[in-house]
């Protein structure tokens, strides 16, 4: 599901004019390859069961930051992922996205991130129900 995710994002012209190929998994921004960038946490990914074992649709909660040097870029970024990502439903990289829904938002502190310079983060929440294709 992360790789599918990735390719969807990167798939988007917008957006990738934006960041690039600058996503990253679990990476913390002072350790990222540039900015404007996407760092991606997995919060949480329950397995979820039927009477019969593992059922074949799953739920995750995945946190998108988005990272920039201004305040208005990275806010543009959320929005950027927002519009792409709320709502979405679709089939990419062999994964069947069914559902990803927004549950929330968050501005970030950069200021910990060493001598980076400031940074300024915002942060998406989402539910994202997926099977594989």
């Amino acid at each position: 599901m992360k790789a599918a995710l990735t390719a969807l994002l990167l798939a988007d012209p917008d957006l990738q004019a934006r960041i690039g190929s600058r996503i990253n998994w679990g990476t913390p921004p002072a350790h990222a390859a540039g900015f404007p960038c996407l760092n991606l946490t997995m919060v949480s990914a329950p397995v979820t069961y039927t009477l019969d074992g593992e059922a074949g649709t799953q739920s995750c909660t995945v946190q998108i930051d988005a990272w920039a040097q201004t305040a208005s870029e990275a806010e543009a970024l959320r929005w950027e992922v927002r519009s792409l990502l709320s709502g979405y439903r679709g089939t990419t990289g062999g994964v069947r996205f069914r559902g990803a829904f927004v549950r929330g938002s968050r501005d970030l502190d950069g200021r910990g991130l060493g001598d980076l310079g400031p940074l300024f983060g915002v942060s998406i929440d989402l539910s994202i129900r997926w099977s594989a294709a």
